[in-house]
C-alpha cells in the first residue's frame, strides 16, 4: 500500500496537477475571453509550457537513475539555453514576434485581416507559433509569427464602417453627368448603404468606352460584398431603362461568297 501511495505522489500527482492547471486555464481563459488579449494568449501558453515541464522534471527526479534531474537542469541552463536557441531559431523567432503582435495588437481574434499575398480571412487563434487564418472558402492557413511581424498587414474590422469600390463601363458619347447620378442613385437607395451619397468618380477612359467608380459603405464588412454585388445589379437595370449603353467586345462574322 505504501509502495503505491509513493507511486502514486511521484509519478502520478505531478502528471494530475498538471493536467488539471491545463484544464482550468482552457476553461477560465477561453478564446471568448481572450478577444483583444493577445498578452493574455501568449502568457497561457507560456504558463502551460512550464507547468508541464515541472511536472515532467518532477517525475524524472523520482526516478532513481534521474535522481538529479533538478541539479542537472539548473547546473546546464546555460549551455541548454545557447544550444536550444541554436537549434530554435525558427521556433524563437515565431515566439519573439508573437510577443511583440501582443504588444503593437494590430489585430484580434475574430478580425478580418489580409497578410501580404495570402488570402484575406478571420482570425481564429493566435499561438506562441503562428497564427491562423480561415478564409470565406473555409480554409484554414498556419502563418507563421515571424511572417505575420514583418508583413504587411491589412485590417478590415477596425474602422466602425467598410467600403469597396464598383466599376461599370459606359460608352463614349453616354450623358456623364446622367450616368454618375444614376450609379450614386443605385448605390445610396441600398438599405444597406452606411454613411453619404458616394462621390462616382471616373476611374479611366478605356479602348471601348469610360470606367465609372463609386464606393459601397456598409456597416458591417461581412455585408459588403453582397451589398456590393447588389448595388452593381441595380446600376446595370438602371443604365439599361435609362438607355445607357454599357459597351463590351462584339465578334462579327462576315461570310463572303466564293
Amino acid at each position: 500500500m505504501n509502495k503505491v501511495l509513493e507511486f502514486t505522489l511521484k509519478y502520478v500527482l505531478p502528471l494530475l496537477v498538471a493536467y488539471v492547471i491545463n484544464l482550468v486555464l482552457n476553461k477560465v481563459l477561453k478564446k471568448e475571453r481572450l478577444r483583444g488579449k493577445l498578452f493574455l494568449i501568449f502568457l497561457k501558453g507560456i504558463i502551460i509550457a512550464v507547468v508541464w515541464a515541472i511536472a515532467g522534471l518532477t517525475v524524472l527526479s523520482g526516478i532513481p537513475a534521474f535522481s538529479k534531474t533538478w541539479e542537472t537542469a539548473v547546473a546546464s541552463s546555460g549551455i541548454a539555453a545557447v544550444v536550444m536557441g541554436l537549434a530554435a531559431q525558427s521556433t524563437l523567432a515565431n515566439v519573439f514576434a508573437g510577443i511583440a503582435l501582443s504588444a503593437s495588437r494590430p489585430f484580434d481574434i475574430g478580425d478580418r485581416i489580409k497578410i501580404d499575398s495570402y488570402d484575406p480571412g478571420f482570425v481564429e487563434n493566435i499561438t506562441l507559433r503562428h497564427t491562423v487564418i480561415k478564409t470565406y472558402q473555409n480554409e484554414i492557413i498556419y502563418i507563421p509569427n515571424s511572417i505575420v511581424g514583418s508583413s504587411t498587414v491589412v485590417n478590415y474590422t477596425q474602422e466602425d464602417s467598410f467600403s469597396y469600390p464598383i466599376r461599370v463601363s459606359v460608352a463614349y458619347g453616354t450623358d456623364m453627368k446622367k450616368a454618375m447620378d444614376v450609379m450614386a442613385d443605385a448605390i445610396t437607395e441600398h438599405p444597406k448603404h452606411h454613411g453619404r451619397r458616394p462621390v462616382v468618380l471616373c476611374k479611366s477612359c478605356d479602348d471601348s468606352g469610360v470606367t465609372l467608380q463609386a464606393l459601397v459603405e456598409t456597416k458591417d464588412f461581412r455585408e459588403n460584398p453582397v451589398t456590393c454585388s447588389e448595388c452593381l445589379v441595380e446600376v446595370m437595370k438602371r443604365f439599361a431603362a435609362e438607355g445607357i449603353e454599357i459597351p463590351y467586345n462584339k465578334l462579327v462574322l462576315l461570310q463572303g461568297k466564293e
